[in-house]
Order: structure tokens, then sequence, then C-alpha cells
């Protein structure tokens, strides 16, 4: 299924949430042909989380929609997968920026695939890390986060705010179940530095201080074959009509 098929299929999850979801990119005025105003929508921009009168109002709002994300369960027929929404690769440039990619049997598999397929001790050998940076990556791929509904690519450009009220997040084609941390940590992860968006980040998202500064510490991360360290269990067929049921779910 392409991307148009993904996008139609987020929209019926977010059926279930009061998330709204735009279909483009650049706001303008405009008139209809019977002359009336449509609303002017624009781009959220440091001014969102400056300080504003109307700032704490949007970021309530945000944290409202992340709130309800984080609600939307897994697809019944499906085991706890990090995965998209249809159950398959994820489109995440962090994870890697070769392609898609995944989806991963767990945590541990995903955290795998950021190291580059290494140990943790290979991989700060690799990287040159000093002792404490090598054991705050330890300490952080240790842990075990639920596994949530992620939008996975929160950042001001994709945000549409109009006078105090957030109208829609858009660009939603890296969406999927991911890790509990990872909203945090990819919003953090911003193409143009912002004190003041990078400070209001764990006033709307959950925030995971440790797990951030490891993957800060981390860098990009490349393509890596599952069968390098731990492989899939070839028991496991990783096609969704072919995926056991879990009633736990």
């Amino acid at each position: 299924m392409g991307i148009r098929g993904f996008q139609l299929c987020t929209l019926v999850v977010l059926c279930i949430s009061t998330v709204r979801q735009l279909r483009f990119r650049h706001a303008r005025t405009s008139k209809s042909k019977r002359g009336k105003q449509r609303n002017i929508l624009l781009r959220a921009d440091p001014r969102l989380v400056a300080h504003s009168p109307r700032s704490l109002i949007l970021l309530s709002q945000l944290r409202s929609f992340i709130t309800q994300l984080r609600q939307i369960g897994p697809p019944p027929q499906s085991p706890p997968f990090i995965c998209n929404f249809l159950g398959g690769p994820i489109m995440d440039h962090r994870l890697c920026v070769d392609h898609p990619y995944g989806p991963y049997r767990d945590e541990e598999q995903m955290n795998l695939q950021i190291r580059q397929g290494l140990t943790v001790d290979r991989f700060a050998e690799i990287g040159k890390f000093p002792k404490e940076v090598t054991e705050l990556i330890r300490r952080s791929h240790d842990l075990r986060h639920p596994i949530v509904f992620t939008h996975n690519d929160i950042a001001m450009r994709n945000i549409m705010i109009d006078g105090d009220r957030v109208t829609g997040l858009i660009d939603w084609e890296c969406a999927g179940w991911l890790p509990a941390h990872w909203e945090y940590v990819k919003a953090n992860w911003t193409e143009f530095y912002v004190e003041e968006w990078v400070r209001d980040l764990r006033i709307f998202i959950p925030p995971f201080d440790m797990e951030n500064e490891a993957d800060r510490a981390i860098g990009w991360s490349r393509s890596w074959m599952a069968s390098l360290d731990i492989p899939f269990d070839p028991s496991w067929d990783l096609s969704w009509e072919a995926r056991p049921h879990s009633s736990n779910l």
C-alpha cells in the first residue's frame, strides 16, 4: 500500500480521538466562489512556545492530543511489535537514514538497529565514547518502555494553529507504535534548534531525559541486517495476516 493508503488508514485510527489531521502543508487566506473567506491556518513557529499569552493554551491542547494518541491500542490481531500503522516498516530517519526499516520484534531489537547491530561495548569502542557515555547508553538501552501510538514527527513545522487554537497535526507518514520515550526523543531531534521549543516539549510530551541524553550521544543510524545478533524467531511470520492473536492486548 502506498503513502496515500497509509494516510487514509491513519485517518481511520484518528476517528476515535479529537486529534485533527490536515492534508495540506501550506496555508493561505482565500475566498470561495461564494465570496466567503476561509479560515486562516498558520504553521506553528517559535512564537508558539515563546513568552506569549496564548502559549500555555496551545501547549495544553497539544498535551491533550498527545495523550489521546498514546491511548490508541494496536490492532487486536497484532502482537506488540514496533511498527508503522499497518504493521510494517517504520519511516523514521532517526532509526535509519537509508529507507524504512523494521518492524522490530521488541525494543531490544530496535535499540540494536540504533547501534547498527553492535553491542553497546563495541559501538562505544568504534565511536570512541568515554566510559560515562557508554554507561549512559547501556542504562538507556536496558530499559523497556510501553509501546504506544506515536506521531513520530512532532515539530514546529507540523503543528497548525489559528489564533489560540491548534487546528491540526500534519505529516503522519512516520506514525506507528513505538516505545513510550520515542515521541520525546524524536521531537528533541530537531533540524533547527529553538531553545523555547525544546524547553516546552516536556509540557505536552512526557519527558524522558536520560533516554534523550543517550540518544543525542549516539547520533545517526544506518542499515542493519536483523540476522547479525538477535534474529527473528523463524516460527514468527511477520505478515499481517499470519500474526498470532494476542488476547491480552
